[in-house]
């Protein structure tokens, strides 16, 4: 299959499971919101911050195995390639034991670290004890998922997920209808649904790299040094997106209240899955990147990264600009019963950071391609600590303000590093003009900039109000024919077009 056509499968499929995840999110959300209250689903957006806190011990190395295994397959390197596998595997299980011992005080003492109602201490300790068994499961099996990637089968990939949301939703639906409603089960079904896909994505391993499997003689303490010396800058990476994003729930929780805490996590619902489609689209061009770059075509790798953004950049200007018109609508009718303005407001400060990471996700993937990330990781921590300190004095001044700070001011800082460094950074690293990646990040904030006032502007003349789903729906609809017309014209170039024309073709089956 040519290097095309693959990528044009992968983002297919991409795309369907991200449609699948998107549409089971958006319905199961206000059913567990109606079943458990605002305050109890709050708990499960700070439940996987306290995971991401848990992942800064297993960032490190999980988060460049693929690209060292992926590399040294392209090489040629079977051998290499192995050591690297079995020695991220071994050094997983350990991590996982590590984590064992951290999580149980954690959980056991909970309701002395967190704000939480007296009716819910027991309900939501047994959500996180689901949610860290969850993570420990995922550590063990991130392993399994590279070799679709090696191979540049990602669409494998996205039926796994399937998989995964449809086993979710299934036991989900099956606990909340048979059982008291409890928001443990959220946990319990995504433990069931990550057994599923660890699974399938070990079947994909066995069938795709034959030649690669764990072998205790390849565990390698040089292998493990090796990837750690590189990926502990992600730690610092990771870091950042904690100090920037990951303390906003806790934030509310302890500085606001529990309430406004499950509200903003209601209102981030639809941001994450819009950041989730970036990195979902951006994440396809990343295997062919890596192997340009492995192979020495440098002029190809710069040319992937620009097309990586500009593709990135329409599928998710599409959404941006239809909730960003519509988000009202959608909130009163999605979260019926609710504080509709309090959670469009924050709903609309939440998308603010989406403005440029449209385009700068792509880029944000090439200092681990090329395995120079210690300045970048300074740079965001930089900016992350500042955002931190700025968010609780301004919470200190403004307490009234509160939920709004904390649901603006991190995306602000993200605005500001996406333009300053990120690509200025990139440039650095492929010895180009520090300019360069500039004309794409002026198209997509004029194709973004024009897209809302057109969709605004057709809005107030024709004064479209949705009072109901269908309705909603159409307008939206409308909403993403503008954007995408205009994001054709405005962003995209010749071969970009080209790629989604011929996805066009093949979808409806004409020459």
């Amino acid at each position: 299959m040519g290097d095309k056509k693959q990528l044009l499968v992968n983002m297919v499929a991409s795309l369907v499971n991200f449609t699948v995840s998107v549409g089971i999110g958006l319905v199961l959300t206000p059913y567990i919101v109606r079943n458990i209250g605002a305050e109890a689903y709050g708990f499960i957006g700070l439940a996987n911050t306290f995971v991401s806190y848990a992942q800064l011990l297993t960032i490190a190395l999980n988060s460049v195995a693929g690209r060292f295994i992926t590399v040294a397959y392209h090489e040629g390197d079977d051998s290499k390639a192995n050591g690297y596998y079995s020695s991220t595997l071994a050094a997983n299980g350990v991590m996982v034991a590590v984590l064992v011992v951290v999580a149980v005080p954690v959980v056991t003492f909970l309701d002395k670290l967190v704000n939480i109602s007296p009716h819910l201490v027991g309900d939501v300790k047994a959500l996180f004890v689901f949610i860290f068994l969850n993570f420990m499961l995922s550590t063990i099996a991130t392993v399994y998922s590279v070799a679709t990637f090696v191979k540049n089968k990602l669409y494998l990939s996205s039926i796994a997920n399937l998989a995964f949301s449809l086993v979710r939703v299934v036991a989900m639906v099956a606990l909340f209808g048979i059982l008291p409603p409890k928001v443990y089960y959220v946990g319990l079904a995504v433990c069931l649904a990550t057994a599923v896909t660890t699974l399938m994505n070990r079947s994909y391993t066995r069938r795709l790299l034959p030649d690669i499997s764990f072998d205790k003689k390849s565990v390698s303490w040089l292998s493990i040094r090796e990837m750690l010396s590189a990926g502990v800058w992600n730690v610092v990476t990771k870091l950042q997106q904690i100090m920037m994003f990951g303390l906003q729930l806790l934030v509310a929780n302890l500085m606001i209240s529990p309430y406004l805490m499950g509200m903003l996590s209601i209102a981030q619902t639809v941001p994450n899955q819009i950041s989730g489609l970036m990195w979902t689209v951006s994440s396809l061009f990343y295997p062919e990147q890596t192997k340009y770059y492995a192979q020495g075509k440098h002029k190809e790798l710069i040319e992937d990264l620009k097309s990586g953004m500009k593709v990135s950049g329409f599928f998710t200007n599409i959404i941006f600009v239809a909730m960003l018109v519509a988000g009202y609508d959608f909130m009163s009718l999605w979260q019926h019963g609710q504080d509709t303005e309090l959670l469009y407001q924050l709903l609309t400060l939440t998308m603010l950071g989406l403005l440029i990471s449209g385009v700068a996700t792509t880029l944000q993937n090439l200092p681990l391609i090329v395995n120079r990330l210690k300045k970048y990781s300074i740079g965001w921590l930089v900016y992350s600590a500042i955002s931190m300190v700025v968010l609780i004095a301004f919470i200190e001044v403004l307490p009234k303000w509160g939920v709004f700070l904390v649901a603006a001011i991190p995306p602000l800082f993200e605005i500001l590093a996406n333009v300053t460094f990120v690509p200025i950074y990139a440039s650095r690293c492929l010895g180009i003009g520090k300019f360069e990646f500039y004309p794409i990040y002026i198209r997509y904030f004029a194709s973004t900039a024009v897209a809302a006032a057109v969709c605004w502007g057709i809005r107030h003349v024709f004064a479209l109000v949705a009072n109901g789903w269908v309705s909603l729906i159409a307008t939206c609809c409308l909403y993403a024919l503008v954007t995408m017309l205009l994001d054709v014209l405005l962003l995209l170039g010749k071969k970009e077009r080209s790629m989604l024309v011929g996805m066009l073709r093949r979808k409806l089956h004409i020459g």
